[in-house]
């Protein structure tokens, strides 16, 4: 387990080297074989995405993303959610479409909620008026690995300190999904109604007759 800053530095800069000299694929493989392989703790992880940000050309970062993806490895995750989160000033649109991107292509829980706490939820909490149309839109996608992933974001921004009037909205939109029987949808909506419930609470009983409503909202919700 890589634990120390110092040393993920070194096997960083081995990266960024080789994209200097010979472009974003040899990045790629040096980011595969020194770090993505590894065990890393997940916040220098996130050291490496915000250094990626910083050296990558803007116009090669998301065929970076493309081939960190393509990895399918636990950590590249991380990595791709940090840079589209940084991504989501000057980019807010192409970054949730391609979060939405990467969910949708999911086989397992852990893509979802690393990536949507990352992107939809930090976009949640710092641009709320642009990112609630988005998850209105996306909580009637038909990937289930999306509609989960909406649930870990709402989880992070609600855990963060989203104000009381944009938890309100967004748990309106929670209701809407409900009355699924899909395991993973239930477990990523059911996560960001507990974390309603528990910084909230005057929201939840907001909702009262809205959430006991039997033909809308089912027992598990």
């Amino acid at each position: 387990m890589v634990t120390r800053k110092s040393e993920v530095k070194e096997y960083l800069h081995s990266c960024i080297s080789a994209y200097q000299e010979k472009g974003v694929s040899a990045c790629v493989l040096e980011l595969g074989s020194q770090i993505l392989n590894r065990k890393v703790k997940f916040p220098l992880l996130e050291f490496c995405a915000h250094e990626l940000s910083q050296k990558i050309k803007e116009g090669e970062q998301i065929m970076l993303c493309d081939k960190i993806e393509a990895l399918r490895t636990e950590g590249g995750n991380v990595i791709l959610g940090i840079m589209l989160q940084n991504r989501l000033e000057n980019h807010f649109q192409k970054s949730i479409d391609k979060a939405t991107e990467y969910t949708s292509k999911a086989n397992i829980w852990y893509v979802c909620d690393i990536i949507g706490e990352r992107v939809y939820g930090f976009a949640l909490l710092h641009y709320p008026a642009k990112t609630i149309p988005e998850i209105r839109r996306l909580s009637n996608h038909p990937e289930k690995w999306v509609v989960r992933s909406l649930g870990a974001g709402v989880h992070y921004a609600v855990r963060k300190g989203l104000d009381k009037q944009n938890v309100a909205t967004v748990f309106s939109i929670l209701i809407t999904m409900a009355n699924t029987k899909d395991k993973e949808i239930r477990q990523g909506v059911g996560w960001a109604a507990k974390t309603t419930a528990r910084f909230h609470p005057d929201v939840i009983e907001q909702y009262h007759a809205e959430i006991h409503d039997q033909e809308k909202v089912a027992n598990w919700f």
